[in-house]
C-alpha cells in the first residue's frame, strides 16, 4: 500500500518503523491477535529492498539447527561469542527459535533443508550463491511476500515511501512517531507503542565512519544497502542504549569489485583467506587467520587502509583445497569475472608484485612455515589456529595471493533491549513503549571474536517477541 494510507493524527496500536524480516513478523503476530498495525517502509516499490529480501535463507543459531533443543543453541550462542552476549537476549532467542521457524512456516514460508544442520530450515526455492543480488523469487523473496500477505489477511497496513522521523516522547513514554511521506509532507502518528525494526546502519557512510571505519568508502556493500541508522538515531535521542556498534557481520572479497568487476556478495574469499595466511601492508600477519573471516574482515576495516590486506596462498589451497571445495569457490570465479590472481615462485618474487617489502614477506612466509610444519605455533608472534581447513605450510615454489576487500553485510550493534524486546537506557531501565526488533539492536551477537549468531533467526525471533509484547 502506498503512503496514501498516512494521515496526520492517525492512532493505531503499534506502529512499526521498517518493513523487512523483523518488522513483518511484529506486525503479523499483532495484527493477529487483533492489534491495529501500521508499518511504515521507507521503500516505495511493492518488492522493495532489505536485507532480509537478498539474504541466502538460512535460518540458523550460531551455525546449528534453529529447532534444536534450546539449552544446545543456548550453548552455541555462548561459544560463538565467547560468553560475551546479553544472557536474556541469548536465553529469548535459544527458547524461541524453533516455535518462530515453525511459526514462519504456519504464515506461509516453504522451507527445504539443505547439505548440513546448519541448513535444516533454508527457504525455498533456494537463491543460488551467485554474484549480484539475484534475489527475485528467491526463498528470502517470496517468505517477504507471504508476510506481506497475512498482514494485509489480518488487517494490518503497510505503508510505503514513508520515513520515520522522530519519536514522541511524552513523560519519558513513547508514544508514537513523526512520518516523512512520499509526497514530502509530515505527518504525525499516535500508538500506544513503536517497535523499531529498520535494520542497522551499513547503508550510511557516516555512521560507519563513526563507529567502524576511518575509510567507510573503502568497504564494499554485500548486501542492500538500504538500512541507513534512522531507528538507532531516534532511539538514542530518546535515550535508549547502544551497544557494540562497532563490530559487523561481513566477509572478504576480491577487491577488484571496487573497481566494477562482478565479485559480490559471492564469492567470498575467507575460506582460502582461513586456510592460509593474510598480511596487511607491511607484508606481516596481523591476526590468527583460523578464527574466521568475520573477525578478520572486521580488523581490516578498522586500518587506515582497508584496501590494503592481500590473502597469500598456494597451488594446492587453490585448485584442491577451499578454492574449489567452497559452497560458491574462488577458483574460478574470480578469474573469470576479471578478478586478480598473483602467481610467483617465491615469497620475495610475490612480494614484488604485490608491492610489499620482500624481506618481510620472506621472513613471514618463512616463520609460518617452521611453525606450523614443525608443530611449534607457539612459536610465532600471533597464533595460528585451525579453521576447517587445517592450516599447512605453504609451498614457497607456487605461491598465489589475492588482494582483499571488505565487504559489510550488516552491522551487529544496535540499541540494546531485554528479553522482551523493551528498548533499555544506560541505566538499564526500560523506555515504557518503545520496542526494537532485528538488525537494528545490539547484544546478542559481535561477542568475543564477532560471533555471528545469525542474521535471519535474530530477525525472526526478535520481530516475533516484539509483536508479541507491545499489545
Amino acid at each position: 500500500m502506498s503512503d496514501g494510507a498516512i494521515t496526520d493524527g492517525m492512532r493505531v496500536d503499534i506502529a512499526v518503523v521498517g518493513g523487512g524480516l523483523a518488522g513483518l513478523s511484529a506486525a503479523v503476530v499483532a495484527a493477529q491477535a487483533g492489534a491495529a498495525v501500521l508499518v511504515l517502509e521507507r521503500g516505495a516499490d511493492e518488492r522493495y529492498a532489505c536485507n532480509s529480501r537478498s539474504a541466502g535463507g538460512a535460518f540458523h543459531v550460531a551455525y546449528t539447527d534453529a529447532a534444536g533443543d534450546p539449552g544446545d543453541l543456548l550453548a552455541a550462542i555462548g561459544r560463538i561469542t565467547k560468553g560475551e552476549v546479553d544472557a536474556a537476549l541469548a536465553a529469548a532467542v535459544a527458547e524461541n527459535a524453533g516455535r518462530t521457524v515453525r511459526w514462519l512456516r504456519d504464515q506461509g514460508v516453504a522451507f527445504e533443508p539443505g547439505s548440513a544442520p546448519m541448513y535444516n530450515w533454508m527457504t525455498a526455492p533456494h537463491r543460488p550463491m551467485l554474484a549480484g543480488m539475484d534475489w527475485p523469487d528467491c526463498g528470502p523473496d517470496v517468505m517477504m511476500q507471504a508476510l506481506a500477505a497475512r498482514l494485509a489477511d489480518a488487517g494490518g497496513i503497510l505503508a510505503r515511501g514513508c520515513a520515520a522521523q522522530a519519536l514522541v516522547m511524552t513523560d519519558g513514554a513513547c508514544r508514537g512517531l513523526t512520518v516523512r511521506t512520499g509526497s514530502g509532507e509530515t505527518a504525525t502518528i499516535a500508538s500506544k507503542s513503536v517497535i523499531i525494526a529498520d535494520g542497522g546502519f551499513q547503508g550510511n557512510a557516516d555512521m560507519v565512519g563513526r563507529y567502524i571505519s576511518p575509510r567507510p568508502d573503502l568497504l564494499v556493500q554485500r548486501s542492500a544497502g538500504t538500512a541507513m541508522g534512522d531507528g538507532i538515531r531516534m532511539a538514542e535521542t530518546a535515550g535508549a542504549a547502544l551497544v557494540s556498534m562497532e563490530r559487523f557481520y561481513g566477509h572478504f572479497l576480491s577487491r577488484d569489485v571496487m573497481t566494477g568487476a562482478d565479485l559480490s556478495p559471492y564469492p567470498q574469499i575467507d575460506q582460502i583467506a582461513t586456510a592460509s595466511i593474510v598480511i596487511d601492508g607491511s607484508g606481516r600477519r596481523f591476526a590468527d587467520e583460523g578464527i574466521g573471516g568475520i573477525y578478520m574482515s572486521n580488523l581490516v576495516a578498522r586500518f587506515d587502509d582497508p584496501a590494503s590486506a592481500f590473502t597469500i596462498f598456494d597451488r594446492r589451497i587453490w585448485e584442491e583445497g577451499p578454492g574449489v571445495k567452497s559452497v560458491y569457490p574462488a577458483n574460478p570465479t574470480v578469474e573469470k569475472a576479471s578478478g586478480t590472481v598473483y602467481r610467483a615462485d617465491s615469497a620475495a618474487a610475490m612480494a614484488r608484485q604485490i608491492g610489499v617489502d620482500p624481506d618481510t614477506l620472506s621472513r613471514t612466509v618463512e616463520d609460518y612455515n617452521a611453525a606450523v610444519g614443525n608443530d611449534a605455533r607457539e612459536q610465532l608472534d600471533i597464533a595460528r589456529t585451525d579453521s576447517l581447513f587445517p592450516a599447512t605450510p605453504l609451498d614457497t615454489q607456487a605461491l598465489m595471493a589475492i588482494p582483499l576487500a571488505v565487504g559489510i553485510t550488516n552491522t551487529m550493534g544496535g540499541i540494546a533491549i531485554d528479553g522482551n524486546m523493551r528498548v533499555k537506557r544506560a541505566d538499564g531501565s526500560i523506555i515504557a513503549g518503545l520496542y526494537a526488533a532485528g538488525g537494528t539492536t545490539g547484544g546478542l551477537e559481535g561477542g568475543g571474536t564477532i560471533g555471528y549468531v545469525g542474521g535471519l533467526i535474530k530477525a525472526a525471533v526478535t520481530g516475533l517477541l516484539a509483536g508479541e509484547n507491545a499489545r
